[in-house]
């Protein structure tokens, strides 16, 4: 059966840019579906994308990664023919399943960008992290020169979409053709049943989700966790991840009681029901989609004001907005919401309320069909 879409991707064993693939998957349908796949390591990590068993995946090696061509001419010839080589290679793929279109999910700024050179399919660039600035002269003539009704970029957050416009100096007017597309969440939620759940449970979980990795802010977590349970006893900080430097926090908090850092678990729903205030001080996020799962729960949010972060969360309405290193200002929004229980509800009720207009399966879908079509 031929496919619609064809989607080079990259998966992982926990990711945010794995539910963002579900989501997409669930979007054009598993059976129209066919995933290229870099190495065969990542066919263990299929399920987590397609729970259905309808996607189809081929693996392919050697498709060129970057398109650089900053080096002596000599060099630059081998790399072009490179380049063409697997843009041929994407065009005859897509020719074979009647034209379909083509999608890149990237995690790696650039990476496979060069497929807007493929001539007669819809190529569209779906990139999920920070943008650094552009390798070489040719990302910005790519971005400019083939952008338009059938070459799109998309991304998760105005914030992000304002980086890739400024770090690959993409001119005004094809900033038109760079989308954004937020983060969601696939499965329906009954938000009023969760709340009803939850309020009237002790101790106080305090819960944040993500890698254990430094730009997650671990360190100033810790210490905020330690300032906010020194001062009520009554309270819990659980950090659900693995990451790089899970062993090294595991160690530090080997005498605490109330401070806990679980690893990776399944159940992260779980987890998300029982918690009373979801805690993110990451140095920097692109959109944050543990925010929304949590804000899909009913949790109020403390985040950092840095990001894609404020365009999930409002001071004041569904949670508080915090500088990254400030501890006395984490602590303090934290213990606010831990005294009282009438505001965690109102804004958790207002949480999920603002995940519904915004972040949403249905609003997701909404945009993407507006720009797919």
């Amino acid at each position: 059966m031929p496919v619609k879409h064809i989607i080079v991707t990259k998966l992982f064993e926990f990711s945010g840019s794995n539910t963002h693939l579900k989501a997409l998957i669930s979007f054009f349908g598993p059976q129209n579906v066919l995933l290229i796949l870099e190495d065969e390591g990542q066919v263990k990590f299929l399920e987590k994308v397609d729970e259905s068993g309808l996607v189809r995946y081929k693996i392919k090696t050697n498709l060129c990664g970057y398109a650089h061509l900053q080096y002596r001419w000599t060099t630059n010839l081998k790399e072009a023919f490179r380049l063409l080589k697997s843009v041929f290679y994407i065009q005859l793929l897509s020719f074979r399943h009647g034209l379909a279109d083509i999608t890149v999910c990237a995690v790696e700024p650039e990476k496979h960008l060069y497929f807007f050179w493929a001539p007669f399919c819809k190529v569209y660039y779906i990139l999920h992290t920070t943008p650094n600035k552009r390798y070489t002269s040719f990302t910005s003539y790519t971005c400019n020169r083939k952008l338009g009704k059938r070459k799109k970029i998309i991304t998760v957050s105005q914030s992000n979409k304002s980086l890739i416009s400024k770090n690959w100096e993409i001119t005004e007017k094809k900033q038109t053709c760079v989308n954004v597309v937020y983060n969601c969440v696939t499965e329906p939620v009954d938000g009023v049943q969760l709340n009803t759940e939850r309020y009237n449970a002790h101790p106080v979980c305090v819960i944040t989700m993500g890698h254990v990795i430094g730009y997650k802010n671990p360190e100033t977590w810790l210490k905020v966790a330690k300032v906010v349970t020194g001062a009520r006893p009554k309270v819990i900080f659980i950090w659900l991840g693995n990451g790089p430097l899970l062993n090294q926090y595991q160690s530090e908090i080997s005498n605490q009681k109330q401070i806990f850092f679980k690893g990776a678990v399944t159940n992260t729903d779980d987890y998300l029901k029982t918690a009373h205030i979801y805690y993110q001080p990451s140095f920097y996020e692109t959109h944050g989609i543990a925010v929304v799962e949590a804000m899909s729960q009913s949790l109020p949010c403390v985040v950092s004001n840095v990001g894609g972060l404020p365009e999930s969360v409002r001071e004041d309405y569904n949670g508080y907005l915090v500088e990254p290193a400030a501890i006395s200002q984490h602590a303090e929004a934290i213990l606010k919401l831990v005294d009282n229980e009438h505001l965690r509800h109102s804004l958790g009720e207002n949480a999920f309320t603002r995940f519904k207009e915004n972040f949403s399966f249905e609003q997701f879908k909404t945009q993407l069909n507006s720009i797919y079509s």
